[in-house]
């Protein structure tokens, strides 16, 4: 069955923890915005949410580092600041993800026991639709090198799409990142917003397949490591033409939530 909902949102942790070095006014934009999406996927009724996902080192270290993985387990958990939680895993799906991508030459790695970043937990928190659903994390590698170039995972997209397209289920595809941040550098206060811009436009007019052609060093450069979760759902959606629900520039992070229609 086809995608019923294409967003990509942030996981800004300051939107969930809301620290006193935040623009409260700023934060509740980008909340409403999470409550519009949390709207639409309720009214999209599906049956599994596939969220696409980095991984600050919560789940994949040294011992492994998957360029892309698949949670499997009945369950996933995971913990952050306050948060314990835990969602079911639509396993049928998640193993059919597996199964079949591998069939298409993608070499993935699956595991049943992995720990839920928050990259995936808040955009639960805010968006999960009523009733909710069982999930299946989809990890992109976004931050230890080497990490699997733009081009990859846009074909990793389109590849999942003609999965989820044979599939019974109604699927969301979420993706979680970004914009612009350079956490852990001098540059932390600094995000570029008009590369962030300059993006938003071109998905506006339809031009995703584009970001294929980026490179690991320009996704670096602009702050935008996390892009290829986004890049990912592109490969997916096609040439739809985006819809910016919001653009919120934080004096460290660029907030974006975006939304395709899906045919």
């Amino acid at each position: 069955m086809p995608l019923v909902a294409a967003v990509a949102c942030p996981h800004t942790p300051q939107l969930l923890m809301r620290p006193d070095t935040e623009d409260r006014d700023l934060v509740l934009r980008v909340h409403a915005a999470y409550a519009r999406v949390q709207r639409m996927l309720t009214d999209a009724r599906p049956d599994a949410i596939c969220l696409i996902g980095g991984d600050h080192v919560e789940g994949f270290f040294l011992s492994a580092v998957p360029a892309f993985a698949v949670a499997v387990g009945a369950r996933v958990a995971g913990h952050f600041g306050p948060y314990d939680y835990s969602f079911p895993v639509h396993e049928p799906l998640a193993r059919a993800i597996v199964e079949q991508g591998i069939e298409r030459e993608f070499d993935l790695l699956y595991t049943q026991d992995v720990a839920l970043d928050y990259a995936f937990y808040v955009p639960l928190h805010f968006a999960m639709p009523a009733p909710a659903v069982p999930i299946v994390p989809l990890y992109v590698n976004v931050y230890l090198p080497p990490q699997p170039t733009p081009r990859r995972c846009y074909a990793w997209g389109r590849v999942l799409r003609q999965i989820l397209d044979g599939r019974p289920e109604r699927v969301a595809l979420v993706a979680s990142g970004g914009m612009s941040h350079y956490p852990g550098t001098d540059r932390y206060a600094s995000p570029d917003f008009e590369w962030d811009r300059a993006m938003l436009a071109m998905l506006r007019e339809g031009r995703g397949a584009e970001t294929a052609r980026l490179t690991g060093e320009e996704l670096d450069k602009a702050g935008n490591v996390e892009l290829r979760t986004w890049i990912t759902l592109l490969g997916a959606v096609g040439d739809a033409r985006a819809e910016v629900l919001c653009y919120e520039p934080s004096w460290h992070h660029g907030n974006a939530m975006v939304a395709w229609p899906v045919r």
